[in-house]
């Protein structure tokens, strides 16, 4: 938390709570954590070493699954964060700065911890889960905290299956159950969607031919997006792990179908760490010219939890300076 104010300051629209738990193996602590408390037992063992090669699990004891089984870990998180969050706000004088705390759609849960023979039959327990653990935070912080829904088995299933993929959207209601989340959350929680192709060790689970599966699935949300609820920001990927942005505007066109809400940010995943920065810059311009306005901020696609911490800082660095040319 620290390390990124040290590096962008104001210029910072949430600040991540470094899930010092988990941060360098995303969901698979989660998971673990549920074996040990009895809900899940594993089923195919894997070694992780790729998203494919993952272990896959199931109801321990065969008992159905629910969500009071589990702790997803998500409140103890926002517990140690909130206290450590205050003190730096309000020393470096950032009063209209969020805490954001990073969970996994219900889906992305229920896909990476038993694959796909699991997932629809357990997806109501995560829901469950994830639900309880919002309003708590909602409870404990208020306004000070942002939700972040990230979706990375949704978009990985968008992008895997393009052109077709409006097809799956629509058969497994992938948009409307991201929606779902913010509709089943308190009034007035803060809720941002953090779109995503996956990066276990610096590689993405899928990657995008052209912007397309990321703009059906963002407008599919914004669609189904409950009307008393805020959406903050959708952040979406144009980078998939060690493979940097495009150079070819046609890749962006399809950001001009973009319809987001008004008052909904719209986030850029362009920095990468392989192109130079006049690269980047140039990138940038693409992303815009097809949006057709300036983006609301930039960012890495996934995060910065899987890199080295020179990297991650080199990685802070470049996105501090792409914005402060803007």
């Amino acid at each position: 938390m620290r390390a990124m104010l040290d590096s962008a300051g104001s210029r910072l629209r949430t600040l991540p709570t470094g899930e010092t738990r988990r941060y360098e193996f995303y969901i698979r602590p989660i998971i673990e954590d549920l074996v040990t408390q009895g809900a899940l037992e594993s089923k195919k063992p894997g070694q992780w070493d790729t998203s494919r090669n993952r272990t896959i699990y199931r109801a321990a004891g065969g008992k159905k699954l629910t969500g009071h089984m589990m702790d997803l870990g998500y409140l103890r998180e926002a517990e140690e964060a909130v206290p450590i969050f205050a003190s730096l706000r309000a020393a470096r004088d950032l009063p209209g700065l969020a805490l954001q705390i990073g969970m996994p759609t219900d889906f992305t849960m229920a896909f990476v911890a038993m694959g796909v023979s699991g997932l629809l039959r357990n997806k109501k327990a995560f829901t469950d889960a994830t639900v309880r653990d919002i309003v708590a935070i909602r409870a404990l912080a208020g306004d000070d905290v942002v939700i972040q829904l990230e979706a990375t088995a949704e978009l990985v299933l968008m992008a895997a299956t393009q052109p077709l993929h409006r097809l799956v959207n629509r058969a497994l209601g992938l948009g409307k159950g991201i929606a779902e989340l913010a509709a089943a959350a308190p009034p007035g929680t803060r809720i941002g969607v953090h779109l995503c192709l996956g990066s276990l060790n610096n590689k993405a689970r899928a990657t995008l031919r052209t912007a397309r599966p990321l703009v059906d699935l963002a407008n599919s949300v914004v669609g189904h997006w409950p009307a008393d609820r805020t959406l903050e920001y959708i952040h979406g990927p144009f980078a998939a792990g060690d493979k940097p942005p495009s150079t070819e505007p046609k890749f962006y066109a399809p950001l001009g179908n973009l319809a987001l809400r008004e008052g909904t940010a719209f986030y850029a995943g362009l920095v990468h760490d392989l192109p130079t920065e006049a690269q980047q810059r140039q990138t940038l311009q693409l992303i815009e010219h097809a949006l057709g306005r300036p983006v609301d901020g930039v960012a890495t696609a996934c995060g910065l939890g899987r890199r080295s911490r020179p990297m991650a800082d080199e990685l802070m660095a470049r996105a501090n300076t792409l914005t402060a040319s803007e």
